[in-house]
């Protein structure tokens, strides 16, 4: 038995675990229902669980159960593409997938078989598959869950981690948070590991609830937000403690207080992360109430390096280092010591490392506060010499809140540049203004001399955005870049 469910068995079987918009279930219901789902695994011979599945506790008695019978399992991410969800299900050799039936058109459904669904308890609604050619992948041993990424460039890459590296991971941030039986709202979708651990896993641990909403009841389109007045909505209905959100989610928030949308007063703990936070952002929400606190990790780590708290803070930061790690910096790059994944899948050369070189650029402060600048791959080499993190300057312009999409390039380039999406009601002065309050908060060298207007954000199927929201930055260079040159001379187009 896990640790995690070990400390679950010692509750009280009435307390409250999880709330849905429909129902709420006690400890003793969830534990119930993962002893028949293990039971099913076990007798059923599976090796590999992939699971597709919305933010419901289905999902919850699957991960706790594969987890009680030791199976690996391949969380398959609903705003992933089907053709990198087949490409997970047929590398990382996954043996059954239980998907939701909403779901399964995203399923690679020539390599699957529907078999009996179990009579499991807040499961009965799935719908079972067996995958029916099954490759072997070649995974360091001990490996209990396989998260994918799709990065900068689109191609899922497996992680692998072990279920005690990321119950260290969840106790570390328990420990460092210190809530008393927090409630937790889910607002990322459970195939984030981000949200597992340092959600779901850290509330559980120190004796609280989870709210559990389907993506759609949030006001999400798959990982895109479509209606925020739901999300606003749901937030008032949930009443939690705590979240976790990402830049673009925070910035809407801040929009909707200043614009005196009611907010739940009952927040001790948001969490922000996944992407690089402009302080100014952070002001903003902490001058509207919402208590704010940036977070630093990545998969490699089980998604959290560092992160800030009530107890210790500081502004310009991404929190001070859990203390199960040691980090510092070489040359400039982050690197972690400490319990790490297992390595990546099919790669046995990255297996077993004791030490990991994360690609992000920062400093650790003598007090180990850490600072992220950007990652170095993602450096633009300015025709003046100078070398730029992108996204410290997206940061400042995404913090002014006009704008749905903005991407910085330089390299080849006298300068830095600004490509932005922003919607038909702002005008290109409004434009020009942020350009301008930016420019005012950045040294010379790093200051915007030019910017495009798109008329249609970039996507995924022009190969220029990931579907986890990332520019496919190399790709927008190799588009975009000549425009720029072209238009040296002038301040604004629109394209």
């Amino acid at each position: 038995m896990s640790i995690l469910l070990a400390q679950l068995s010692q509750r009280d079987a009435n307390s409250l675990l999880v709330e849905t918009h429909e129902r709420s279930l006690t400890t003793g219901e969830f534990l119930t229902a993962v002893d028949q789902a293990s039971r099913w695994l076990r007798e059923t011979n599976i090796t590999r669980l992939g699971l597709l599945l919305d933010n419901e506790p289905a999902w919850l008695v699957w991960d706790m159960a594969a987890q009680s019978e030791g199976i690996c399992l391949i969380p398959l991410p609903t705003f992933f593409s089907g053709a990198q969800i087949a490409h997970i299900v047929k590398s990382a050799g996954v043996t059954h997938v239980i998907s939701a039936a909403e779901l399964q058109g995203l399923l690679p459904s020539r390599l699957l078989q529907s078999v009996d669904t179990p009579r499991v308890p807040f499961c009965s609604h799935n719908r079972v598959h067996r995958v029916t050619s099954v490759r072997e992948p070649h995974i360091p041993a001990g490996t209990h869950k396989i998260t994918f990424t799709s990065g900068s460039t689109g191609s899922p890459k497996g992680v692998c981690l072990s279920t005690q590296h990321c119950t260290v991971v969840a106790e570390s941030i328990a420990a460092r948070v210190r809530f008393e039986s927090p409630r937790h709202l889910c607002t990322l979708p459970l195939s984030t590991l981000l949200e597992n651990l340092a959600g779901i896993y850290q509330t559980w641990l120190q004796g609280g609830s989870v709210v559990l909403y389907p993506l759609a009841h949030l006001g999400f389109d798959g990982g895109r937000l479509t209606s925020f007045d739901s999300f606003i909505r749901a937030m008032n209905e949930a009443q939690p403690e705590s979240m976790i959100t990402v830049p673009a989610l925070l910035m809407a928030l801040v929009k909707a207080s200043q614009a005196g949308l009611q907010l739940p007063t009952t927040f001790k703990f948001a969490a922000v992360g996944g992407a690089r936070v402009a302080p100014r952002l952070v002001e903003q929400a902490l001058a509207q109430g919402i208590p704010v606190y940036e977070g630093y990790g990545l998969s490699e780590c089980a998604s959290v390096v560092a992160i800030n708290t009530p107890e210790a803070s500081r502004a310009g930061t991404s929190g001070k280092v859990l203390d199960h790690l040691a980090v510092n910096t070489v040359d400039g790059e982050i690197v972690v010591e400490g319990p790490l994944f297992l390595g990546y899948m099919d790669q046995p050369e990255s297996w077993g490392l004791k030490r990991y070189e994360t690609g992000d650029l920062g400093d650790i402060t003598s007090d180990n506060f850490v600072q992220i600048s950007g990652r170095k791959k993602n450096l633009v080499i300015t025709n003046l010499g100078r070398n730029i993190a992108p996204e410290w300057i997206e940061g400042e312009v995404f913090a002014e809140g006009i704008f749905e999409q903005c991407v910085v390039l330089g390299n080849n380039l006298d300068h830095c540049v600004l490509l932005c999406y922003a919607s038909s009601a702002v005008q290109n002065s409004a434009i020009d203004a942020v350009i301008e309050r930016v420019n005012g908060r950045l040294p010379s060298y790093a200051q915007l001399g030019q910017w495009l207007r798109l008329d249609q954000p970039l996507t995924v199927q022009e190969g220029l955005w990931t579907e986890n929201g990332r520019p496919k930055r190399e790709a927008i260079a190799s588009e975009y870049t000549q425009r720029f040159l072209d238009k040296q001379d002038e301040v604004y187009d629109v394209l």
